[in-house]
């Protein structure tokens, strides 16, 4: 039997049962770590509101949060124009997922969480050792949502992928390790079956008048 809840009902919920359902209904979608900050003077954080806008011009919009003084990932992301979005692979959920802690601005979350990085020369952040794939992403925009989330979208500057990740002649990534999936906010998966690719729909398949 089907169940059902109506707006009413909704908001009438149990805080933490509410948010936790909400977060979870836009489904299963990649969560990334952003690094931010420049001087060696890192910032980590945990993002999975991440979208693709576009790919000519290549660009990617990633939503925050209503801003803290004590968030950093943001006002980096500004003052200094670039954030790098690495996807890790699923044993790694839990560094993923503990880097969201809000650390003093001077703390690298991912040192602070003994995870090894890697400084690649034209690259302007240190990446994990056990990346799957990054992406350095230029800020070229924002605008502030009527709940007072941000949404900023960037122009995409630079790619790189492990020996974990194949790009095959098509242009589409292919996994040989899952990337740490998450599911609301607090809840992470990994892939469980085989991909399945179709060609764009045609209307040429369909009888329209």
């Amino acid at each position: 039997m089907d169940s059902f809840l109506n707006h009413e009902q909704i908001l009438g919920l149990e805080r933490r049962f509410q948010t936790a359902l909400i977060n979870s209904l836009s489904g299963i979608r990649t969560s990334f770590i952003g690094i931010t900050g420049e001087h060696g003077q890192w910032n980590a954080s945990t993002l999975s509101n991440i979208t693709h806008v576009g790919a000519n011009p290549p660009q990617i919009s990633v939503l925050f949060r209503p801003q803290s003084a004590k968030k950093h990932t943001l006002k980096n992301y500004r003052e200094f124009g670039t954030i790098t979005l690495v996807c890790m692979p699923f044993h790694k959920f839990e560094t993923v997922h503990r880097v969201s802690v809000n650390a003093p601005k001077d703390v690298f979350e991912l040192a602070l969480l003994g995870e090894q990085v890697q400084k690649l020369e034209g690259w302007q952040h240190p990446i994990p050792n056990d990346f799957l794939y990054a992406i350095e992403v230029n800020l070229v925009e924002e605008f502030t949502l009527g709940n007072q989330c941000i949404y900023t979208v960037g122009s995409i500057h630079q790619l790189r992928w492990s020996k974990n990740v194949r790009v095959n002649k098509n242009g589409q990534v292919i996994f040989q390790q899952s990337p740490t999936l998450a599911i609301g906010l607090q809840q992470y998966t990994s892939i469980e079956t085989e991909s399945k690719h179709l060609p764009y729909p045609s209307v040429d398949n369909f009888q329209f008048e």
